[in-house]
């Protein structure tokens, strides 16, 4: 892996700590990893944005949201 530590990750990708913290719980959240430290491998291995995360969980947020609305 590439960065040593989660700060230069954050570095890395120019975020905020507060934001890149919450990308975290929001892959957590979503299922696609099941701990803090496998979110900063999956952000560092899939070259994400905070901002893409953020992106995919409001879209998902939205589908669970249309899919409860139709029942």
């Amino acid at each position: 892996m590439g960065a040593k530590h989660p700060q230069d990750l954050i570095n890395k990708l120019r975020a905020n700590k507060n934001e890149f913290i919450i990308a975290c719980r929001y892959l957590i959240k979503m299922g696609i990893v099941k701990r803090p430290g496998d979110a900063i491998r999956y952000i560092e291995e899939k070259n994400l944005t905070v901002e893409e995360i953020f992106k995919e969980y409001i879209e998902s947020q939205q589908r669970k949201n249309d899919i409860t609305e139709e029942q």
